[in-house]
């Protein structure tokens, strides 16, 4: 491209404001706007921001610059001997990446036309990249119609870099080369690389989206009675429950703070968390990262935590007793003997065990036991997010404490060891006030993923607000630890799961429940249920087998052989007839065979069947 006006256009308009009558209005208003700032025009280079900067910049832009990879790469070959070079910017006009003819990359810098260098208008006057950033629009400028006098020696094109959700201007991407080698299909090409990086972060946020439900889906179960919310890492909505939206309006201002968030990066910020536990009191929130990065947000709203559960609610909810609990096995049944006699004896009891271990379960159990059904209520703190001001709140007149104070019930503090310090003073206010004024009977129950002891050794949670939380303790023995209780829990989770689906409950075949009894189960209870609640989902002939169960669980698989196939048939066949205790008309059935073709299976097996009755 050529100027649409010469040097004494530029110096007229210096010296007395003259509009040359040639000039594009683009580059007119980019003037006025450079000469508002004073002193533009006699700089020699851009300023150029310093190494530690320039690092945390392309950290805050790593998705931008993974998606300019592959046009960095390519186009920086082509334009290697073509007189011109290539420069990736930020938001901001900071120059993070660039390509291309080396003579044409080392002559840049002496114009701070390189990495670091920052080409936003109000660094430097009238440039493409600066008047891309300002307009939204791919612009070319061309010698003399740059602003400062040094730069005129360049010409250059840049298209912005919007995000394909958001439609904000990520950044620019900006062909540069000599004004006299010329750059006639500048535009163009910046142009059109700016759409390929725009696709490429459209497919990389499409892929984040799927990442984001894939495990929203595997861990459902972790938030069963809650409503929840899904946003991608620039806010946009992927998955909500349907009453989420009511339940976020009866506990606060949502909508207000998610129209007055900063998303992206912000995600991670500690006001961004702030504001939401200011907005949601008692929402548990969970930023996704991938490779520390933030992938999306998940807000879980328990009702239980918006208000205290009636006893029918509870019984909709069928959550089990402490008799069902102790039905587990030998270690649930004396786990359980303990909490009776604790649910009796203390008003504060703290519980211990790995993530999922059923400790809220145990809880809410214990809460029935020391009379819960006679209408007290049961209400959860999630201490992590709590701040001083809520607490002062929940001490007050019409908060928590004197909820409790009038019905009786259970507080039930949820990982008090996140409490943040700065409020650890104000949860023992809470505290005191509940227990000071008991015309009704509270219980007092934790529920800690950590040692509470070492934390308290540690400095990590203040001593006092220990011994007032531990006054009797219980330990939830995770899942690895009772397998004997596994096919159980399956069968009322997915008892569950089809009672809400309407669908029959969903069975498996021996050698799947064979090898999930086999399982580590580190998210415990959490995990199975996860797990049965997604297979119950998708199982079409409500029958879950070892091909049906996810690659961490199930076996590594082999090459089938027809011994392999005849190996697992048998196996199969031998545990039904173990199951109906020998009933072989029972067991052909529940196999789908004719019991002649039974009998001739057993027979090849050596099985030795018991003579008929006569």
């Amino acid at each position: 491209m050529t100027e649409s006006i010469r040097k004494e256009d530029w110096e007229r308009f210096r010296a007395v404001g003259r509009v040359p009558p040639s000039i594009r209005e683009i580059v007119l208003q980019s003037w006025r706007r450079s000469e508002r700032l004073g002193g533009v025009s006699n700089l020699k280079r851009a300023p150029c921001v310093g190494e530690e900067a320039l690092a945390r910049t392309r950290r805050e832009n790593r998705s931008l610059r993974r998606a300019a990879r592959s046009a960095l790469d390519h186009s920086g070959y082509l334009l290697k001997d073509a007189g011109a070079m290539l420069l990736l910017c930020d938001r901001e006009g900071v120059v993070m990446d660039m390509a291309g003819d080396p003579g044409v990359l080392e002559r840049g810098r002496e114009n701070h036309l390189a990495e670091g260098g920052r080409w936003d208008e109000s660094a430097i006057g009238t440039n493409a990249i600066g008047a891309a950033l300002h307009t939204r629009r791919a612009v070319e400028i061309s010698g003399v119609e740059h602003f400062a006098e040094e730069i005129q020696r360049w010409t250059c094109a840049a298209a912005p870099i919007l995000h394909p959700a958001t439609g904000d201007v990520l950044g620019v991407i900006d062909v540069s080369g000599p004004v006299e080698s010329g750059q006639p299909h500048g535009l163009a090409f910046s142009s059109t690389l700016a759409l390929q990086m725009e696709e490429a972060l459209r497919h990389e946020m499409e892929s984040e989206r799927r990442r984001l439900l894939e495990g929203l889906l595997r861990r459902r179960s972790l938030w069963r009675e809650d409503d929840l919310i899904l946003f991608d890492r620039f806010g946009a909505e992927i998955y909500a429950t349907e009453r989420f939206a009511r339940t976020a309006s009866e506990i606060g201002d949502f909508e207000g703070w998610r129209a007055n968030s900063a998303w992206g990066e912000g995600v991670l910020n500690e006001k961004f968390r702030e504001d939401l536990a200011a907005a949601l009191p008692g929402a548990q929130v969970e930023v996704i990262q991938e490779r520390e990065e933030p992938l999306g947000l998940l807000i879980a709203l328990r009702r239980a935590r918006a208000r205290g559960r009636s006893p029918e609610a509870k019984a909709a909810a069928g959550e089990p007793d402490l008799a069902w609990i102790a039905g587990g096995g030998a270690e649930m049944a004396r786990l359980c003997a303990d909490a009776r006699r604790l649910a009796r004896d203390s008003r504060a009891i703290l519980i211990e065990g790995e993530t999922g271990a059923g400790k809220e379960t145990l809880a809410r159990a214990l809460h029935q036991e020391a009379g819960g059904d006679r209408g007290g209520v049961f209400e959860i703190l999630a201490c992590g997010l709590l701040s001083v001001e809520r607490l002062r709140e929940e001490a007050g007149p019409r908060g928590l404490a004197e909820r409790l104070a009038r019905q009786g019930g259970a507080l039930c503090l949820d990982e008090p060891a996140e409490t943040p310090p700065e409020a650890q003073s104000a949860l023992m206010e809470l505290l005191r006030a509940v227990r000071l004024r008991p015309e009704a009977p509270v219980w007092i129950y934790t529920l800690s993923t950590r040692d509470l002891a070492a934390e308290a050794e540690g400095g990590r949670i203040r001593r006092e607000l220990y011994y007032r939380l531990a006054g009797a303790r219980l330990t939830a023995p995770p899942l690895r630890a009772r397998r004997e209780e596994i096919p159980r829990l399956i069968l009322r989770f997915a008892e569950e799961a089809a009672a809400r689906s309407g669908d029959k409950p969903l069975r498996f075949t021996p050698a799947a429940l064979a090898r999930l009894k086999a399982h580590e189960w580190f998210g415990n209870i959490r995990e199975l249920r996860n797990l049965v609640e997604t297979l119950s989902s998708v199982s079409l002939n409500r029958l879950a087998d070892l091909r049906d169960l996810p690659p961490e669980i199930a076996p590594p698989r082999r090459e089938v052989s027809e011994e392999t196939l005849r190996d697992r048939e048998k196996a199969e066949i031998l545990a039904m007839v173990a199951a109906v205790d020998g009933n072989l008309t029972e067991a052909a059935k529940r196999l789908g065979v004719a019991r002649s073709t039974l009998y001739l299976k057993l027979d090849s097996y050596g099985f030795r069947r018991a003579p008929a009755r006569r």
